[in-house]
């Protein structure tokens, strides 16, 4: 689609021809000329007294929606071109220009609307997978769901590859929660070798941030096929992968895990990645010791903070388990101070502290890391309030610490 100065300064002499009958054609041709050089104010005071002497001048006011539009008086141009086309219907390029206009101004509705005349009249120009897909966009957002697919269908038809008609037409499916033909849609998408890989994997990132565990459980085999085919595809697309590993842990696939996070590690040090790195060994780590492998579990969160010293929730993961098992707390201490400063509002991360703190003997420390967490969501977990609780009662305030003690209760009974 042509944007509208672009065009339509081509087509300022030729449509001057339609004023024949102006009342100053001398002072028309002069102004024609000034906007045709972009001296807009000079052309706008021009055709706004040939305006004056004649309202009724198709051509004049043709010419003052374009320099309104320049001057970005956008209900004024709207108007002029419409009077226009009302004064000459048969000129075709008066209703492009007004269909141009709604283009450049972002009113996708109106250019819809104009455009679908338009194709009948210049379909050479509007006939494209480009324009009917615009035309469908707007459909879909007047939740004109049906009329929307209609177009898309026939984008596709001209342009099977056309990314824009897939992804609306995906789009619209998954609203309708039209599963069948949404998810061979999204297989066609991913298999695209046109599309850029971040695109896909973007996508489906989104898609699984949203899934309701009741199209997981009918369509999870679909979906892990579709993530596989997206690493095939792009074996070195790190958030495919992630995906990908989150699946694996959806099914408890240990060993698929620890493999994908040794892939993931391998590629994001060769890219110098470091951040992804680190989230691979970190998971390795969090998986480990939920598996009851601590020797594992430990290397692998070593491995995470020597490639990237920074990666908080491996310094508070690593450092929370060896409080677990009562080991090396200094350098637990240490690392847990890292993530603190870190980020400093991290509720967890400031329980974590403070459980350390509290082990080596410091409750009186420990306590303003707790009461810090309160105000940042310490009060949604179980764990961070039998914390408190007990960091309270070694410094005597029984009462409070009875008092989150039975929080840390209930929190429990909800299963939080």
């Amino acid at each position: 689609m042509v944007k509208l100065l672009s065009y339509i300064a081509a087509l300022s002499f030729s449509v001057s021809l339609f004023a024949a009958e102006s009342s100053d054609s001398s002072l028309f041709l002069r102004a024609v000329a000034e906007y045709s050089e972009q001296k807009i104010d000079s052309a706008y005071v021009k055709f706004l007294k040939l305006y004056e002497d004649n309202p009724k001048d198709d051509a004049v006011n043709y010419y003052l929606g374009l320099c309104e539009f320049s001057l970005r008086n956008q209900e004024a141009a709207e108007a002029h071109f419409k009077q226009a086309i009302q004064l000459d219907t048969a000129n075709v390029w008066y209703k492009h220009t007004l269909t141009s206009f709604y283009d450049a101004v972002g009113d996708k509705v109106k250019f819809a609307d104009s455009a679908e005349e338009m194709m009948k009249l210049k379909p050479s120009l509007y006939n494209t997978p480009f324009v009917i897909t615009s035309i469908a966009d707007a459909r879909y957002s007047q939740r004109r769901a049906n009329d929307a697919l209609e177009l898309y269908d026939k984008a596709l038809e001209m342009d099977p590859d056309y990314v824009p008609a897939q992804f609306g037409r995906m789009e619209t499916l998954y609203v309708q929660q039209n599963y069948p033909p949404f998810f061979a849609a999204l297989d066609k998408f991913v298999s695209n070798p046109i599309i850029k890989p971040e695109i896909k994997s973007a996508y489906l990132e989104a898609f699984f941030q949203n899934m309701t565990s009741e199209i997981y459980w009918v369509w999870g085999e679909q979906l892990e096929k579709l993530v596989d085919v997206c690493v095939d595809l792009h074996p070195e697309e790190l958030k495919a992968r992630e995906l990908k590993m989150n699946l694996l842990y959806i099914k408890e696939d240990w060993d698929g895990i620890y493999a994908e996070c040794a892939k993931i590690a391998e590629i994001a040090l060769k890219l110098s990645d470091k951040e992804n790195a680190a989230m691979a060994y970190s998971m390795e780590g969090d998986v480990a010791y939920q598996q009851g492998d601590r020797k594992r579990a430990f290397k692998a969160y070593q491995n995470a903070i020597e490639v990237n010293p920074d990666y908080a929730p491996a310094l508070n993961n690593y450092a929370y388990y060896l409080s677990e098992e009562k080991k090396s707390l200094k350098k637990a201490e240490k690392m847990s101070a890292r993530t603190i400063e870190l980020e400093p509002d991290n509720a967890t991360y400031r329980d974590t502290y403070g459980w350390i703190l509290f082990l080596l003997g410091r409750a009186e420390d420990a306590k303003p890391h707790f009461k810090h967490a309160m105000l940042y969501g310490g009060r949604d977990s179980s764990v961070v309030l039998e914390h408190y609780s007990k960091v309270l009662e070694a410094l005597g305030e029984t009462e409070l610490s009875n008092y989150y003690k039975s929080l840390a209760d209930y929190k429990k009974e909800q299963g939080k």
